[in-house]
């Protein structure tokens, strides 16, 4: 690939996935700060990438992949027991700013999300991402069926975990 070619590739892929990209970031550390740092981890992994990608996958699934596989490693390295805490809200620059009522259920839907396990959390994120089932599979490397019984479950979950909260017992 040249490298013009590599280049306008790149600033393509990072001014149309960058909200999404911080999200997953944001959702695996919970962190403002640390999801930032991670993001450009991610988008440095991106770039060192970039000429080895074989177009096998959509583009957006090879992305994601990156950024997953970015965020374990990320993970990994940070001392074990430390306390990630939310600094801030979830950058999304496109989403216009939510109602009190919609604000305050959506506070309990992240925290709702953050106790679930990890691999639940980055499926329900590449979900809420507009990723398909299919797309879903091929980043977490389950089956396309399981996908489905995965969200399943969390949705479950989710629901059992946000009843706990608007009754006080979360």
């Amino acid at each position: 690939m040249k490298h013009a070619e590599k280049e306008r590739l790149f600033v393509e892929l990072f001014e149309e996935n960058k909200a999404r990209v911080l999200r997953l970031c944001y959702g695996y550390l919970n962190s403002e700060h640390e999801a930032e740092d991670l993001f450009q981890e991610v988008m440095k992994n991106v770039w060192n990438s970039l000429d080895g990608f074989r177009r096998e996958a959509q583009i957006t699934t090879w992305l994601f992949r990156i950024a997953v596989n970015t965020a374990l490693m990320y993970r990994r390295k940070l001392r074990r027991g430390q306390a990630l805490v939310s600094t801030g809200p979830v950058p999304d620059s496109a989403a216009p700013p939510p109602a009190p009522d919609d604000e305050e259920r959506l506070r309990a839907l992240r925290s709702a999300i953050a106790v679930l396990p990890a691999q639940d959390r980055l499926i329900v994120t590449l979900l809420l991402e507009g990723l398909s089932y299919r797309e879903i599979a091929e980043v977490t490397g389950i089956t396309v069926n399981y996908v489905g019984v995965k969200i399943s479950r969390i949705k479950e979950a989710l629901e059992k975990l946000m009843k706990g909260v608007s009754h006080g017992t979360a």
